[in-house]
């Protein structure tokens, strides 16, 4: 039985340029989706785990100047999740969907602890750059396959839930990236 009225239009599932109120939550969004990577078409989280790749690259470079290179790039990591932690969950309020999936800083936060073995590959740029790649590629397959248990993590909800995943997948990926440096699986 109908009323005779058109039904209502069901909104997007998520806004593709939300329009935050605050200049705080503008930036929020825009650090959230990657400096805009999250709107590129096609594998949005793939662009997200390029820049965790540049990232990585930026702060590894930095730490290396210091006297406590290993130190300062896992403490400029830890620092940077829990940060992004808190970007996420600024800018989910402008969002409609609980993980949209424009939002790619958990895909660079993940990619970047991937990529925490690399200072035991051996000093080559041929070994460098082949486990930067083996740990991206690494990472993306944990993203996408999401074993257990990083598949419940996503449960989590908030802001919690979108980063919890990726930085699982991410830690998994380094401990595998570890191992295969470690044992020397060729490289």
């Amino acid at each position: 039985m109908g009323t005779g009225l058109p039904a209502a239009p069901l909104p997007p599932p998520h806004s593709p340029l939300p329009t935050p109120s605050t200049v705080a939550s503008r930036w929020a969004v825009w650090l959230a989706t990657g400096l805009g990577a999250g709107y590129l078409p096609v594998m949005p989280g793939t662009y997200g785990s390029a820049l965790g790749v540049v990232f990585y690259l930026g702060l590894a470079a930095l730490a290396r100047t210091t006297a406590y290179p290993g130190w300062v790039l896992g403490g400029a990591l830890v620092a940077a999740c829990g940060i992004a932690i808190g970007v996420v969950s600024v800018a989910l309020r402008s969002f409609r969907e609980h993980d949209p999936q424009v939002i790619v800083l958990d895909e660079v936060a993940g990619q970047a602890l991937a990529l925490l073995p690399l200072p035991l590959t051996a000093p080559t740029p041929a070994s460098y750059w082949g486990a930067v790649i083996g740990g991206f590629l690494l990472f993306r397959a944990l993203d996408a396959i999401k074993p257990y248990p990083i598949w419940k993590l996503e449960r989590l909800g908030g802001a919690w839930g979108v980063m919890a995943d990726d930085l699982a997948a991410g830690l998994m990926a380094a401990v595998l990236l570890a191992m295969i440096l470690r044992f020397g699986f060729g490289m």
